[in-house]
């Protein structure tokens, strides 16, 4: 699974692994990095092997490909394995922008960058217009790298957009796990949703801020709601 970050990521692969077929971790590679290339590339190779005894019918793993230390190499070993990629992305970049500062503020309160209690609800933030600007920039960025990434692979790619989770979770998974071949079930992720839907619960200078952006692409973005 690739991604550029705050896109469900850790929802959609808690709940992946909650299937007994499935096989599903975290970003290792992130935690890695310190060991260097050859350490990522060889956990990945291991991982991907998967067990010779009681193994499951899809094991995988998800990664940001900024933290992948050799791009090419890792390329190369996916397509070895004859992976299967999934594309997760977000279609409203102002509310990834805001979940990029509440997960920043829910990590300062409790060290956790997701939320796994509803008495963690991050309140209100007061966002700085120039760097929500500069957050919109770099999403926007983040988003072309990781999709060019993706689709220089060559392989198998299923893309799917956070806000198929928000809406019809039950159809989002059933995609995946047809995807990567394994029988379809209800499963749900761990994590609860740190921000609101409705940017009005989650901004304090919400007006401000959409005035900023008054004519452009992105201001229908902040009045968006897919999901009570």
């Amino acid at each position: 699974m690739l991604f550029p970050g705050r896109v469900g990521s850790t929802y959609l692969i808690s709940g992946l692994d909650e299937h007994p077929d499935v096989r599903a971790e975290g970003e290792r590679l992130d935690g890695l990095r310190a060991r260097g290339a050859q350490a990522q590339l060889e956990w990945a190779d291991r991982y991907l092997r998967g067990p010779l005894v009681g193994g499951h019918r899809a094991v995988g793993f998800k990664t940001k490909p900024r933290d992948v230390l050799d791009p090419g190499a890792f390329g190369e070993l996916l397509r070895a394995r004859r992976a299967r990629i999934v594309l997760l992305g977000r279609r409203n970049d102002v509310k990834h922008a805001v979940s990029r500062i509440t997960a920043k503020a829910l990590h300062e309160s409790t060290n956790r960058w997701n939320r796994f209690d509803e008495s963690e609800k991050v309140p209100p933030v007061t966002v700085d217009v120039d760097d929500f600007d500069r957050r919109i920039r770099q999403i926007v960025a983040d988003k072309e790298a990781v999709a060019a990434y993706a689709e220089g692979l060559g392989l198998p790619m299923l893309r799917l957009d956070y806000e198929e989770l928000l809406v019809d979770p039950d159809a989002a998974f059933g995609l995946v796990l047809d995807f990567v071949g394994v029988r379809r079930m209800a499963l749900r992720g761990r994590t609860l949703k740190n921000t609101s839907d409705d940017l009005r619960d989650a901004v304090a200078n919400l007006d401000e801020l959409r005035s900023r952006y008054a004519g452009t692409e992105h201001e229908p973005m902040f009045d968006e709601i897919v999901h009570s």
